[in-house]
């Protein structure tokens, strides 16, 4: 946006120029005393030019003017999201949470779903950066975290991608929402690189998810709707993609 305006004083075209059409009084000029006597106070030290000098800002540091701010230089912020369902077998749970690590150790934010202290225990103990615990609400199995606030923009991204929305409990709806700030951030800036994940029909497209996919679908279609790219555990090939893409 453009914050600077030219600002035009009105000026009588009698000033300008003469009824007769010659050349009358210059702009800037005029033929009242006073207005003259004013105009010298008032512009002060013009240098002729009817425009007076700004000031120098430049040491105003020292005068409690505004002082510039120190920039400070900042990591890219590109983290990476991990679903891991209650019911995902043990072997898979086991798997993701080496991915978290392996993950963790290339300087890579991960950021998944806290649901249980058998997921959250082993991940938050990888590192406190480094790790991103999402909850549905506040103090949620005992678990504490500060990513636990669902926004009226997770609440509504979310109704829009789940049809029945009107029909579950509030619960199911915190959950869902939460979904959601894990795919975009807790405050909608900060999407994820990709979101991985398993089901046993290894779906990792909205158009692949159907009943039996269970509920990491509903994460899924969200992230696949949006674009964003989900990699199946369930796929033969997607521990290649992920250790080819992150140097695993």
């Amino acid at each position: 946006m453009l914050d600077e305006f030219l600002d035009i004083s009105n000026a009588d075209l009698a000033e300008i120029q003469s009824p007769t059409g010659t050349n009358s009084t210059q702009y800037g000029q005029s033929n009242n005393p006073s207005y003259t006597n004013n105009n010298n106070q008032n512009r002060g030290n013009n240098n002729g030019n009817g425009y007076q000098n700004k000031p120098n800002y430049q040491n105003r540091n020292n005068g409690g003017g505004f002082q510039k701010k120190e920039e400070v230089i900042e990591e890219p912020y590109v983290p990476v999201g991990i679903y891991i369902d209650r019911e995902f077998p043990t072997e898979v749970k086991q798997n993701l949470i080496r991915l978290a690590s392996r993950l963790i150790n290339k300087n890579v934010v991960v950021r998944y779903n806290a649901d249980d202290m058998d997921v959250h225990g082993p991940i938050s103990q990888l590192s406190n950066k480094k790790t991103e615990a999402f909850t549905p609400w506040k103090n949620f199995n005992n678990i504490e975290s500060k990513h636990y606030y669902n926004t009226e923009t997770a609440k509504h991204v979310a109704s829009t991608n789940f049809a029945g929305w009107d029909k579950v409990p509030d619960a199911v709806k915190a959950m869902l929402a939460r979904n959601v700030r894990i795919v975009f951030g807790d405050k909608n800036r900060s999407v994820v690189l990709c979101l991985i994940t398993w089901s046993p029909d290894g779906a990792s497209r909205a158009a692949e998810v159907t009943k039996d996919t269970g509920r990491s679908g509903t994460i899924i279609k969200l992230a696949s709707t949006y674009g964003i790219p989900v990699i199946n555990l369930a796929k033969p090939n997607a521990e290649a993609i992920l250790e080819k893409t992150f140097n695993l």
